[in-house]
């Protein structure tokens, strides 16, 4: 740990970040001062095609959809809160397949989901989960399901209309799902940032499915949803369950930050193709509680919903990720039919590396077989007590040379132990954090074109990692910066320490230095002497001088550079 600051000056450095400053750069006014609307389903009619504009401070009232048809445009700088509540009586945003979710931010106007009541001033511990339920869009994009279709995970539709229902859609009447389209598009979500949320349904009333799996609503749910969506610069922030959860489709997804959820920071199935690249992810080190950082799944053969063909295989690709967890968890479980390929990523502070399992007809291994499940390039540190092959990665399941195939592919693909330099642990007091990781790489590495990913989504780079080493952190101002996660972090002022107002603690320059403030007469012998000076400025005058001394020129009672100078400029002159 590199850097230790006091819960209470934390406390007042992130109060720079509340609502006074995001309505000064966003032209809103602060969020105390906005009047209140509530938004509730209208009896099943949803929200309808509107707009929320941040001059408005909007609360969610239960499961609040938008229906197939409308958009929901939520403008830069809006806050949308939720009334506090679980299962049935929880609040979320919801698109219908159909409808549209357009909450386009910016880094300087991020549009913020949290719990009704939050003060926003930094006052909320990190660790605070489970006040609201989240956001969810449903679309329809393919999954491998049987029929299709499925059912969104701990939320109901009590109009009837099959709001809830994602994926294949019934195209002419006959009661078959027989239309999906992958390339949909739900919306944008673009610098936006979803806290405090996740809600557990105790008694789901209908899908028997998600008795067992578990009937909840995480941060950030996209079901069935379509390459045609725009997600970018999402964070979603201490989550009761998962934090990002996908279920099939294609959604694709890039600079996207996911911490301190009580289950898995990803979790992932039902036949999704999307691509995501720039990913972070942190579990919470002070209160273990999932014992995995990522859940990767690919169908539901144990439910026996699933096509014949297993088809379309669970198959992403996750490249430029650092992944932090706690001595307690594994790094991924890959089961369940689950595939994918992982590039150019970091592992580090996990008790194992990655799970491999075998234990379905078309499991994660039979995926590493057909070649919808690949590892590249990735690095692994401080997992478990050594690096043995057998602690990063390990096959469970009864092929006899199962493990030797995987640990293979593995060594193969430039997969290795290698410390990288990140800062791996924070330290947290009350729910505060006190001291901060360093996700930037200080060792130089490289990525070969052949581990490269494949595909126009994915920007060409030369790094492993979510952040490039000596670059800039791309959740600067993001609530988890603001919570004083990252160290160093950026942090503006005078670096020059000549200056009047030289910050010892800034380490990038804002142009502010002063060196007029503290300037004047630093020497107690001249007449205008100024005791507040630091910086002399050359403006002394009025000193006593010395009768007896002849080499004293200028008249300041001491002989020094100045008299000789002044000697010097008239060497040569014509005497009269």
């Amino acid at each position: 740990m590199k850097q230790s600051i006091h819960a209470g000056l934390l406390l007042a450095l992130c109060l720079l970040f509340s609502q006074g400053a995001q309505s000064q750069d966003c032209a809103c006014p602060p969020v105390a001062d906005r009047p209140v609307v509530n938004l509730t389903d209208e009896g099943g009619a949803g929200t309808g095609t509107r707009t929320l504009a941040c001059d408005t401070l909007y609360v969610l009232n239960g499961f609040v959809y938008v229906n197939s048809g409308d958009v929901l445009t939520i403008d830069p700088g809006t806050v949308i809160q939720a009334k506090s509540g679980q299962g049935e009586a929880a609040s979320c945003l919801i698109a219908a397949r159909g409808a549209q979710i357009v909450a386009d931010g910016t880094a300087e106007c991020p549009i913020v989901f949290t719990y009704e009541g939050d003060p926003m001033n930094g006052s909320t511990p990190y660790n605070t989960n489970g006040l609201w339920g989240g956001v969810i869009l449903n679309g329809h994009g393919e999954l491998n399901t049987y029929d299709g279709d499925d059912l969104a995970e701990g939320i109901m539709d009590a109009s009837g209309q099959g709001r809830d229902v994602y994926g294949a859609m019934d195209s002419n009447g006959d009661g078959d799902n027989d239309f999906f389209d992958n390339a949909e598009s739900s919306g944008v979500l673009r610098h936006v940032s979803i806290r405090h949320g996740g809600s557990e349904m105790p008694n789901p009333p209908v899908n028997f499915q998600n008795v067992i799996n578990g009937d909840e609503t995480n941060g950030l749910s996209l079901n069935g949803v379509g390459s045609g969506t725009i997600l970018e610069h999402i964070e979603i922030v201490s989550t009761l369950d998962d934090g990002l959860q996908i279920m099939g489709g294609a959604a694709s997804l890039k600079y996207v930050a996911v911490a301190f959820s009580t289950e898995e920071n990803l979790e992932f199935d039902q036949g999704w193709v999307g691509d995501l690249q720039y990913f972070f992810t942190l579990m919470d080190q002070g209160e273990p509680t999932a014992s995995f950082g990522w859940d990767l799944e690919g169908d539901d053969f144990e439910f026996q919903d699933v096509t014949l063909s297993f088809l379309p295989y669970t198959n992403p690709q996750i490249a430029n990720f650092t992944s932090i967890g706690h001595s307690e968890a594994d790094a991924v479980r890959w089961h369940n039919g689950g595939g994918g390929r992982l590039y150019n990523g970091i592992f580090q502070n996990f008790g194992f590396g990655i799970d491999l399992e075998d234990f379905d007809p078309c499991d994660a291994y039979e995926l590493f077989l057909f070649g919808q499940l690949e590892i590249h390039n990735n690095r692994f540190w401080n997992i478990g007590d050594s690096l043995a092959l057998d602690t990063m990665i390990l096959y469970e399941g009864p092929v006899w040379n199962g493990n030797m195939q995987i640990q293979d592919h593995f060594v193969a693909n430039n997969n290795v132990g290698s410390d990288l330099g990140l800062d791996d642990t924070f330290a947290a007091l009350a729910g505060f954090v006190t001291s901060g990781v360093d996700p930037f790489p200080t060792v130089a590495d490289s990525v070969p074109a052949i581990h490269q990913p494949v595909g126009t989504f994915f920007d060409p780079v030369n790094y492993v990692g979510a952040f490039e080493p000596g670059g800039t952190n791309w959740l600067a101002g993001s609530y988890l910066d603001q919570l004083g996660l990252f160290y160093p972090g950026d942090i503006p002022g005078c670096t020059y320490d000549f200056a009047c107002n030289y910050n010892p603690e800034a380490n990038v320059d804002d142009g502010s230095c002063d060196l007029d403030a503290c300037s004047g007469c630093i020497y107690e012998e001249a007449a205008n002497y100024d005791p507040n000076a630091v910086r002399d400025d050359g403006s002394c005058s009025g000193f006593a001088g010395s009768p007896n001394c002849a080499t004293d020129v200028d008249g300041d009672g001491t002989t020094g550079v100045n008299d000789l100078l002044e000697v010097l400029s008239l060497f040569g002159a014509v005497c009269d």
